[in-house]
């Protein structure tokens, strides 16, 4: 039954069609029956760090895959998606929470796209400078070390991966009419 919610997660999974099978994404719904997508799992294949620890010092190692689950609340798109990265150890980033749960370095706006939002947390990873708070961070330890080592241009962006999309014409009817795709039906 059409109602606000349901147009706006159509709307939403139409433009996320923008961004599978992408050399740096890909991605399936978890939850709801598609266009109605209410929970995606993404496969991230970007270069960015994690911190480890040894019995004396913590060590900053680059990871090239990372898996982040993206649920839309009941409120959504009133309150911004709940974004958590599932793999161990998490992004080490002043945008990322220590145990993995991503903080937009900009307010949520009910009008942004969940597609804008993906592309704005994929930048993070990447280290993009423009994308990276740390006046105001989620996680201190790497806002410090993130500004101890800015100036190191072998470093950051991590990753010069180009967050292209898909054009229209690669996505097929039917995934535009929001059939089930196949990895969706394997899931069930």
């Amino acid at each position: 039954m059409p109602n606000d919610r349901n147009e706006r997660l159509a709307a939403d999974y139409r433009d996320m069609l923008q961004l599978q099978d992408r050399p740096y994404l890909s991605w399936i719904v978890t939850k709801g029956e598609p266009p109605y997508a209410e929970e995606y799992l993404l496969t991230v294949r970007i270069r960015t760090y994690a911190l480890s620890a040894t019995a004396d010092r913590y060590i900053v190692s680059t990871i090239d895959k990372c898996t982040i689950r993206i649920t839309l609340w009941d409120s959504y798109p009133k309150i911004a998606p709940n974004t958590k990265m599932l793999n161990m150890p998490p992004v080490f980033h002043p945008n990322w929470y220590s145990k993995g749960t991503y903080c937009p370095s900009t307010l949520w706006q009910e009008g942004d796209s969940l597609k804008d939002y993906v592309k704005r947390m994929l930048g993070t990873l990447t280290y993009d400078p423009s994308l990276v708070e740390t006046k105001s961070p989620a996680n201190f330890k790497a806002a410090a070390w993130f500004n101890k080592m800015r100036d190191r241009e072998e470093l950051f962006p991590s990753d010069p991966v180009a967050l292209t999309e898909n054009s229209p014409d690669e996505i097929s009817e039917k995934e535009q009419l929001g059939e089930i795709i196949d990895s969706w039906e394997i899931k069930r």
